[in-house]
């Protein structure tokens, strides 16, 4: 079997997702909430499948390690991101809106 590279499995993923852009019509935003909604179940998922490979990164197995390392880096730059998204000690932001 060939293998897919990332971008299609990107785009594919965003077809079978849908939009979820909102637009403003309250009844195309609950269908796009619901797809949100997918996309957050998607991403914690494939989270949860990084960390799996995250905790291999002290392994004594050369290629898991590598493997591991990989996985954590990943984590570790993803981890930044987020904290450049949301403030530091505004959690309850959403609370005061």
């Amino acid at each position: 079997m060939k293998a897919i590279d990332a971008d299609t499995i990107i785009n594919i993923t965003r077809t079978l997702i849908g939009e979820t852009e909102p637009y403003g019509d309250s009844a195309i935003d609950r269908e796009r909430t619901k797809n949100v909604d997918k996309l957050i179940s998607v991403i914690a998922q494939l989270l949860f499948d990084l960390e799996r490979v995250a905790v291999n990164k002290d392994r004594y197995e050369g290629s898991m390690r590598e493997m591991g390392k990989k996985a954590y880096k990943a984590a570790i730059e993803m981890r930044d991101y987020l904290d450049g998204i949301i403030e530091e000690g505004d959690e309850d932001a959403l609370d005061r809106c």
